[in-house]
């Protein structure tokens, strides 16, 4: 038996998007990207302050002994690992989303 299958082509364009639920939920997407931005933006904020106290205290064991630099800085460098990347694909992901509703909504003529 012999049947035949639409193309994706074909699937494709069966569907019927409902533009104003798409418009949505990029609105939304857009808000989320947001928030996660100024996670981001809060988490570089806080490590380029731990890199400074780092680079002071490097400076200071430099010019007394090296028993003086504090491994705390070290240590919260460390420490921001898996959660920074966990927030760092949450934003390429949401960048990606927001990137593929505009593909969807503005399609390039």
């Amino acid at each position: 038996m012999n049947s035949t299958r639409p193309t994706h082509a074909q699937l494709a364009a069966s569907i019927s998007v409902d533009r104003d639920r798409l418009a949505d939920l990029l609105r939304e997407a857009g808000l989320s990207y947001d928030r996660l931005l100024e996670k981001l933006d809060a988490r570089a904020a806080g490590i380029a302050e731990t890199m400074e106290r780092l680079r002071a205290s490097i400076a200071r064991s430099r010019e007394t002994d090296s028993s003086t630099l504090s491994i705390n800085g070290l240590g919260e460098l460390q420490g921001q690992g898996p959660e920074l990347d966990r927030l760092c694909g949450e934003v390429a992901a949401q960048r990606d989303l927001v990137r593929r509703l505009n593909q969807i909504l503005l399609p390039q003529t």
